[in-house]
């Protein structure tokens, strides 16, 4: 029983370590972008222009992306800029393996992202 639990705390251990994390620079600019339709975010270093072609290839009905790879940042022209699209972003994060986006000094999983800055 012991080397179960000590099993189960190394793997969710060794998930929340290597789970990625997006940024953005600050809460006000973030919501700006967000009204306008041009969200922009900075992806970790891991995240390579063939990850966010790749992805963002499955998404053109909801957004385009522009990347710029010298700082790692991202900008998604919403198609239609509204929720239900804006969504549609946690998706391709979630498929480049980013599970929280740093606001500030507050780290927020996706769902919470959404909730506060994408609804």
């Amino acid at each position: 029983m012991k080397s179960l639990f000590f099993s189960l705390v190394f793997v969710l251990l060794g998930f929340v370590t290597y789970a990625q994390e997006a940024s953005v620079q600050s809460a006000e600019d973030f919501k700006k972008s967000v009204v306008d339709g041009k969200i922009t975010m900075t992806l970790p270093t891991e995240i390579t222009k063939e990850n966010v072609s790749k992805y963002s290839a499955y998404y053109t009905p909801f957004f385009t992306t522009e990347f710029d790879e010298k700082n790692h940042q991202i900008k998604f022209n919403m198609v239609n800029n509204d929720g239900k699209s804006r969504r549609v972003v946690l998706r391709f994060l979630s498929a480049n393996g980013i599970q929280f986006v740093k606001v500030g000094d507050k780290s927020l999983p996706l769902a919470n992202f959404y909730e506060a800055y994408l609804k």
